[in-house]
């Protein structure tokens, strides 16, 4: 009984001992969009589809695995779902609550049209020279090969909390569309409230 207590005890040691395995899915805040999270062994991988312009955080714990390669790779598809596909996006902004963005790899739309991609620290923007309304790949997400390379984020540590905001960028006249809208709710209301104070 004693030795097997011991064999129990000596196994139960070697498991603690161990790395941690793959990069942990914590759940998603805020926005409406759907996420299917793909992440493993130093990658973070996702599709994230997007209802709305409303910004997507998904939050990820870091393992000691993750980190082997020199940082941790990046790739996502982005699914453009606004308005059942008939709203443009003019690109996408991409912000890390830690690490930075180390090398920025491809982007594929599905639409036509290019792309150009800038990043500072912890946040990056992709942008695209006409409207996208179809998916888009960041990195090699689908395992293509053929020039895709995923986005590296590196200054991480194991353990560390990371959340990665994603957030639709709307085309110009979807800003306008917006603010007059917020404008003729503040007219209504600022025009309603005399009344009601007239009638008290």
């Amino acid at each position: 009984m004693k030795k097997h207590l011991l064999s129990l005890a000596a196994a139960a040691a070697l498991l603690a001992a161990m790395p941690a395995h793959a990069i942990s899915f914590n759940g998603v805040t805020g926005g409406d969009a759907s996420v299917t999270d793909y992440s493993t062994d130093g990658l973070l991988s996702f599709d994230l589809d997007f209802s709305s312009f409303a910004p997507t955080t998904l939050s990820y714990t870091i393992d000691a695995a993750d980190l082997l390669g020199g940082g941790l790779s990046f790739n996502a598809v982005l699914r453009n779902l606004i308005g059942a596909g008939g709203v443009g996006v003019e690109g996408y902004s991409f912000s890390l609550s830690s690490g930075l963005f180390g090398n920025l790899g491809t982007v594929t739309r599905q639409f036509g049209g290019t792309s150009s991609t800038s990043f500072s620290g912890s946040n990056a923007l992709v942008s695209f020279s006409s409207l996208e309304f179809l998916d888009v790949e960041i990195g090699d997400p689908l395992g293509h090969g053929g020039g895709q390379m995923n986005w590296l984020i590196g200054g991480l540590n194991a353990g560390d909390s990371l959340s990665l905001t994603v957030t639709a960028v709307p085309e110009p006249e979807t800003y306008a569309l917006l603010l007059s809208g917020l404008g003729m709710v503040g007219w209504l209301t600022r025009r309603r409230r005399p009344q009601a104070q007239a009638q008290a």
